[in-house]
């Protein structure tokens, strides 16, 4: 019983311990919104930010440039604003 009772503790310890490494967002949505566009804004077209979520810390923000027929999703860092992961496609 002594045992259960331990492994139990021990696992709602590892569990408010992970809930406590969340902190609030350093950057905006709307900062976001413009590292995107900054970085996937070329000669052609226009890019156009479809969605933006965040999840976790990271910004997940959808795009698209229909004139070169582009789109993607872009994970930014909710801390420094670095592009973690991106996602492109094109027709």
């Amino acid at each position: 019983m002594k045992r259960i009772v331990f492994s139990f503790s021990l696992s709602l310890i590892l569990v408010m311990s992970s809930c406590n490494n969340y902190s609030e967002p350093k950057i905006s949505e709307e900062e976001a919104e413009s590292i995107v566009l900054k970085e996937h804004t070329k000669n052609m077209g226009k890019v156009e930010v479809i969605s933006v979520r965040h999840k976790g810390n990271e910004y997940i923000v959808k795009w698209e440039n229909k004139e070169n027929c582009e789109n993607g999703t872009d994970f930014i860092d909710d801390q420094d604003g670095t592009i973690t992961k991106g996602e492109t496609t094109i027709c």
